[in-house]
């Protein structure tokens, strides 16, 4: 699929990976951060990026600066991602679509989000969301409708409550490339060879 202007992609990378005990985005897969994974991901589907960053944001956004993107600082990350959505949609044009997806799943190949940006343009005004582990989750992608409803969203309230309580339509996504990483021991049992950093898979 080409790359398109009718949509953006807020990239969600401002949590403190509490549990893993250092920055998850800044960990490494074949020589690249998850961070700079997603962010040239989200390049190949558009041009228009902003990635949200909190915790360790200097140190995270060395690797990413370079890049065409926007990036924004979220001065109450600690709050959770509803508060991370809330401050990284502020003057998100009000004409286009919005792709949330996170920074943790590396996994995730390219042709799922072009399979979700395809149903959006097939379903204007449903959600489109990611089914897997049987539930609707992100990446999810949210028509201009909803902008003034992720706007509103405060604390560690993410997009969920959106996908339960409004028309959705959704894209199955294989569990096994589900994975988010929130544990050293999510990151050692990757399985690496389900990984792809190619624009075209």
């Amino acid at each position: 699929m080409e790359k398109s202007n009718n949509f953006a992609v807020l990239i969600l990378a401002a949590g403190t990976s509490s549990r893993l005990g250092e920055p998850k985005q800044l960990l490494k897969i074949k020589d690249e951060t998850l961070i700079k994974i997603a962010v040239k991901k989200a390049l190949n589907l558009t041009n228009d990026v902003k990635v949200v960053l909190g915790h360790k944001s200097h140190e995270i956004m060395q690797e990413i600066k370079h890049f065409p993107i926007s990036i924004v600082i979220n001065p109450n990350y600690e709050q959770g991602m509803g508060s991370s959505i809330s401050f990284g949609m502020k003057d998100f044009s009000e004409s286009k679509k919005v792709l949330i997806m996170l920074c943790d799943q590396p996994l995730i190949p390219l042709s799922h989000y072009n399979l979700l940006i395809k149903k959006s343009i097939e379903n204007e005004d449903l959600i489109i969301c990611s089914k897997y582990q049987d539930r609707f989750a992100v990446p999810s992608l949210f028509p201009k409708i909803y902008h003034k409803n992720l706007l509103e969203l405060k604390g560690d309230e993410g997009a969920r409550k959106l996908l339960k309580n409004n028309p959705i339509a959704y894209i199955t996504l294989d569990d096994k490339f589900s994975v988010d990483i929130d544990t050293k021991e999510d990151f050692e049992n990757l399985d690496l060879s389900l990984f792809t950093n190619n624009a075209t898979t």
